[in-house]
């Protein structure tokens, strides 16, 4: 900084100096836009209707129609308010404002907002049901995260352990003629 200064002081008719300083500071702004992009996420379209399976290693929106298969398990997927999605669905965290019928698997989390209707089994550590969502189905949160610490599993097998142990206590009191304690 301070060597600009003294240049700027030691040559002042320099005013192309100025300008060519400006440059920079430009090229500064579209170095923080580039990030920007890549965080853009496909998109099926309103009017696109799609039939198969589909596989993506990137964020996915859909708006359209698809039937078969959604599978993106490192990244996002939002189902947007016009989408309509007859499919069994797998994805790091999911997200839905539209209409979905499968079974929907989130490694971190599922959503379903104010607009979102889910009809099928959800399988997620984190499940979140906004007022106003419509749901008909089961949810499963037992199972761990992908990646998750070893703390979450104890917690997570601990009931199932309860239940067999108080099992084991039930067939050993049938026995002992009802005399166990």
């Amino acid at each position: 900084m301070f060597e600009r200064k003294s240049s700027k002081a030691a040559l002042p008719p320099d005013t192309p100096a100025k300008t060519s300083e400006a440059p920079p500071v430009a090229e500064r702004k579209p170095a923080a836009t580039p990030p920007t992009v890549s965080e853009a996420i496909a998109m099926i379209g309103a009017k696109v209707k799609v039939t198969g399976d589909i596989e993506s290693s990137e964020d996915l929106l859909i708006e359209g129609e698809v039937n078969g298969t959604v599978t993106l398990t490192d990244n996002e997927l939002v189902i947007g308010n016009s989408g309509r999605v007859q499919a069994n669905i797998e994805a790091k965290t999911i997200r839905i404002e539209g209409e979905v019928q499968g079974d929907i698997v989130g490694q971190e989390r599922v959503v379903i907002t104010t607009t979102g209707n889910v009809q099928g089994n959800v399988s997620s550590p984190r499940v979140m049901l906004e007022d106003g969502g419509r749901f008909k189905g089961s949810i499963d949160m037992g199972g761990p995260a992908k990646g998750s610490t070893a703390q979450t599993r104890p917690t997570a097998s601990t009931p199932v352990q309860q239940e067999t142990k108080s099992a084991d206590h039930k067939a050993a009191s049938h026995q002992d003629g009802g005399k166990a304690g």
